[in-house]
């Protein structure tokens, strides 16, 4: 794609399973990204530490109404009361789109998973020289934020930024001061 594009280098954005490719992707081409943000992701392998077997159950689950996979989807991306409150603005939205997913993808995506987590990248990481950034919510019950630390520690030079009471999809809960990190991220 950013050949496709015409681009000699770019930034990489990735969030959760998105988070995996952007780590093999510039893992493959450093020289084509400059910079590297990874949002509520892990590295992969052993040094990853998974979801509970109760919540990875639940984000496969495709057994129910529509309305009652996006209640279980949304209940699994933000914490607490605030999963009703998103339900009650956007339920709608989210079963019209999990009315669309066949059981099938959903499968295959959590099968890329399970490869993920049998080989990921934390062997690899401290090789990186891309500047990266790593932010979580230390609430997210999908990824555990522990796993932003992990990839921290393991990419030389990384920002970290964890977000209070932010679930997985943090960056609905924060979206100002999200952008503002990577603004000011992408700036220098």
């Amino acid at each position: 794609m950013i050949d496709a594009l015409d681009f000699q280098r770019v930034s990489v954005l990735g969030w959760s399973m998105g988070g995996f490719i952007a780590q093999v992707l510039v893992l493959q081409h450093p020289t084509r990204i400059n910079k590297l943000i990874l949002l509520s992701t892990d590295p992969g392998g052993v040094d990853a530490e998974l979801a509970s077997p109760a919540v990875r159950s639940q984000l496969i689950d495709t057994s129910g109404t529509p309305h009652e996979q996006a209640r279980r989807l949304l209940s699994l991306l933000f914490p607490g009361i605030l999963a009703d409150s998103i339900y009650d603005q956007y339920g709608e939205i989210v079963a019209g789109a999990r009315a669309q997913l066949s059981p099938d993808l959903v499968q295959r995506q959590a099968a890329a998973m399970d490869a993920w987590h049998h080989d990921g990248t934390a062997g690899r990481l401290r090789e990186l020289r891309t500047p990266t950034f790593v932010a979580a919510g230390n609430e997210d019950i999908v990824i555990p934020a522990s796993n932003a630390l992990t990839l921290v520690n393991a990419i030389p030079g990384a920002w970290l930024a964890q977000f209070k009471d932010g679930g997985h999809a943090f960056m609905a809960q924060y979206p100002r001061p999200l952008a503002d990190l990577i603004n000011g991220f992408l700036a220098l």
